[in-house]
């Protein structure tokens, strides 16, 4: 099942301002971005549990989860439920990154300091950057999954060809091993 989000922002409403702009660059940069106070997402947040609805678009339907981390963070109920959602349910495959606004530092229970994907900046340019980056790496590594799949396309013993790969050249037919077809 795909990611309805490629990022989901977590944040106090104390940095809603930052958090704002970094939405904006992330949506400059073609991304789909859940922001809680964006129009879009607004339809989505109404008339159901808010719970459920964290829950689902910070631990299901997000490929990353960015948390906006500050001294306000971290004294806030919902931003820090976000953030357990979030790594109770992508735990430490770098999918959440913790980008530390102003040093203030997340509870040492939430996560493993050496699997995670820190980041330090108060700079919305900086951030956002930071994340298209990301999420670029992972969607280019998934686009080489489903060209060659999960594992080897050779077979170690006699050296076959487990799947058949085709080419489109640049007459819009198709190739494989010198034969051409129309697609």
């Amino acid at each position: 099942m795909g990611k309805l989000f490629d990022v989901a922002i977590s944040f106090a409403m104390e940095n809603e301002e930052l958090a704002d702009t970094v939405y904006h660059y992330l949506k400059a940069e073609g991304l789909s971005v859940f922001y809680a106070p964006a129009p879009e997402c607004q339809s989505i947040l109404s008339g159901e549990n808010q719970r459920e609805i964290f829950y689902r678009i910070f631990g299901l339907e997000s490929k990353y989860v960015i948390l906006l981390v500050s001294k306000f963070y971290v004294r806030k109920q919902v931003p820090m439920e976000e953030a357990r959602i979030a790594f109770s349910k992508h735990g430490g495959d770098g999918s959440v990154i913790p980008i530390y606004l102003d040093g203030t530092e997340l509870p040492g229970e939430l996560l493993d300091v050496k699997k995670q994907n820190y980041f330090s900046s108060d700079n919305a340019a900086e951030i956002a950057s930071h994340v298209a980056s990301k999420v670029n790496k992972f969607e280019k590594q998934e686009e080489k999954k489903d060209i060659f799949g999960s594992g080897s396309i050779m077979k170690n013993e006699r050296n076959r060809a487990e799947t058949q790969i085709f080419i489109q050249n640049y007459n819009g037919e198709r190739e494989n091993g010198g034969e051409k077809r129309n697609s």
